[in-house]
């Protein structure tokens, strides 16, 4: 994995920015994207957030939604472009939720991934988080192709 954009900042996701999120999201995850109509209403949401990954000419790279209710986080989507993909800015966004999630007083974060994802997979390994089930024929894909989801699950505390 080569080294993240020297300049990388994180800024908050607002509404206004939600159609370069959807272009994001569309170029990571094809069919299976949501649209701009569907991130405005998440992020809409109460306790929904969401963090921008920018280079240092304010070009958006990736970026993540979450929401956090009580005591819990959840990461409902993380996006990046592509041609910005295995350098390190998934890791850099996921360690932000985690410890945005922590000091908001979250205890537990977890997440939905496709069995079939192995690269997020193993970043969210990385980060700390377990598989501790799974929900059956979740995601649908082309051609009567069903996937399974992955739940994982994080312990705020050890962090």
């Amino acid at each position: 994995m080569a080294g993240p954009t020297p300049t990388l900042r994180l800024i908050p996701l607002i509404p206004a920015m939600i159609p370069l999120a959807a272009e994001i999201h569309r170029a990571a995850f094809g069919a299976e994207s949501w649209d701009a109509k569907s991130l405005g209403e998440i992020l809409a949401m109460p306790g929904a957030q969401g963090r921008f990954a920018v280079d240092g000419g304010d070009q958006p790279l990736g970026f993540l939604l979450s929401l956090h209710i009580l005591d819990t986080a959840e990461l409902l989507t993380l996006a990046i472009d592509p041609t910005h993909q295995r350098h390190g800015i998934g890791t850099i966004l996921v360690r932000n939720f985690l410890e945005n999630a922590k000091h908001s007083g979250g205890t537990n974060a977890f997440l939905e991934v496709a069995a079939d994802n192995i690269a997020a997979i193993s970043l969210y390994k990385r980060e700390g988080f377990v598989h501790e089930g799974y929900r059956r024929d979740y995601y649908h894909r082309g051609c009567n192709i069903r996937v399974d989801a992955y739940v994982f699950c994080h312990r705020l505390a050890q962090i």
